[in-house]
């Protein structure tokens, strides 16, 4: 069911299976997708108890805040397609909270992206402040301002007297509208993010190449030091890559189809059902992806595998002071006396007790 309207199945009777089984799957991913994301926000508490000099990255802090976002998400989108009501104000609400959730952790993905553009190819230090707040404020802003219009606008630009009835196969005036307010921001995440992971791996694919001949270079000239050094920038160059090229994909994944669905709506007039089950179906893919880019986040599997060296170590050491114990422990029980009730007759006869 697409992002849009809310009234889907909740306004109509749902008379047919296929409908029925888009309800059921709909409300299935609805609650696979905030486990998801409530396990990875977690999952990043957790780390940052662990190593709370982590919060130091701004990358971990939003790949954080887009978890609890998309959790948020979906608990209210159930809320908002389901719940019938014909209040415009609680409508206008409802919307804009279900679209805010869904903009948000998309374009915190692209503020990722364009940021680790920044700092690793525009040398903009990480300490420095103002990039990130310029970032920051702009995804916050393109995520919120245009939805906004749900709460401000008449909903007579939409070509309907209550944002409680928007319709599943749109007007020519409801089209425009929801392209305008939503679909065209959705689109241009999702182009931004495209074209900022392509700039980024063509230029680190081109930094490799000058690494492998430095690489061959210093391990001629220089020794095994240097050549060390040129790996290790290779493979730091090879994990920003592959922690980057999940950030755009959740919003081509998750929203796009949104606008086809749309789009397909309005010019057939009907409402193509493989659509809708594949939609729903990439709704869950978003939650899934989205904890992917916390999890190989490169910071956060550092911390990670220290966390893992750390565990094996106590468990081997408190094994080896457990073995320790056991040992002292026999060794006590081979010299203890044993108790007259304890002996054989054969002991006792023998004891100095009944010589």
């Amino acid at each position: 069911m697409s992002n849009f309207a809310k009234i889907d199945v909740a306004n109509i009777v749902v008379a047919s299976p296929a409908e029925r089984a888009l309800k059921v799957l709909s409300v299935a991913v609805y609650a696979f997708s905030a486990i998801v994301s409530l396990g990875a926000f977690v999952y990043g508490l957790l780390i940052a108890r662990f190593r709370p000099s982590i919060w130091r990255s701004s990358i971990f802090r939003v790949l954080v805040a887009a978890q609890m976002l998309n959790f948020i998400r979906f608990v209210i989108r159930p809320i908002a397609v389901y719940t019938k009501t014909n209040v415009d104000i609680a409508c206008r609400i409802s919307l804009f909270l279900n679209n805010a959730t869904t903009m948000l952790p998309v374009n915190l993905c692209i503020y990722c992206v364009i940021y680790l553009q920044l700092v690793v190819f525009h040398n903009v230090s990480p300490e420095r402040r103002w990039p990130r707040v310029v970032l920051l404020t702009f995804s916050v802003l393109v995520s919120l301002v245009p939805i906004s219009m749900y709460l401000f606008l008449d909903p007579s630009m939409a070509d309907v007297d209550s944002f409680c009835n928007l319709r599943k196969i749109p007007s020519r005036k409801q089209y425009i509208f929801i392209i305008c307010v939503l679909a065209m921001w959705e689109y241009l995440a999702g182009a931004v993010g495209i074209i900022s992971v392509l700039a980024l791996g063509y230029k680190i694919v081109k930094a490799r190449r000058k690494t492998k001949v430095a690489f061959l270079e210093s391990t001629q000239q220089k020794g095994s030091t240097a050549a060390t050094n040129c790996s290790a920038s290779a493979e730091l160059l090879q994990q920003t890559l592959l922690s980057t090229i999940w950030f755009p994909i959740t919003p081509i994944l998750s929203l796009w189809l949104n606008i086809l669905l749309l789009t397909v709506g309005y010019y057939t007039k009907r409402v193509y059902m493989p659509l809708e089950f594949l939609n729903v179906i990439l709704l869950a893919l978003q939650s899934f992806f989205l904890g992917i880019a916390l999890v190989i986040n490169p910071s956060v599997r550092c911390v990670y595998a220290a966390w893992t060296r750390q565990r094996r170590r106590e468990k081997e050491e408190q094994d080896d002071s457990q073995g320790q114990t056991d040992t002292a422990e026999s060794e006590r029980a081979l010299y203890r006396p044993r108790s007259m009730e304890s002996l054989t007759l054969d002991e006792m006869a023998r004891s100095p007790a009944f010589i």
